[in-house]
């Protein structure tokens, strides 16, 4: 496929695909999920969970609490200041699967 025939889904893959082809140790995700319809947005975030598992940090921005969900940390800003810093049981992370 050319990149003007790539469906949305498709280039944030493409993105992620480059963004690992160095093995980096962090991850930046800034709205990773905001124009994805909810199967690719899942997709993603499991691409992201497994590159937790090998090892890697993640750091993902998102207004989306369902997306919010799939983290084992999530630190809620508002104002610019942090009004929530929680840990999550893997328990609650698979009940959004």
């Amino acid at each position: 496929h050319k990149s003007n025939e790539l469906s949305g889904g498709q280039i944030q893959r493409v993105a992620i695909a480059r963004a690992l082809v160095n093995n980096p140790s962090l991850l930046l995700a800034d709205e990773p999920t905001g124009n994805l319809d909810s199967k690719t947005s899942i997709e993603v975030m499991e691409i992201f969970g497994k590159i937790q598992e090998a090892g890697n940090t993640v750091v993902l921005v998102t207004h989306e609490e369902d997306i919010a969900r799939y983290a084992k940390r999530i630190v809620r800003l508002r104002d610019g200041v942090v009004e929530t810093d929680t840990m999550q049981v893997a328990r609650e992370r698979e009940a959004v699967v």
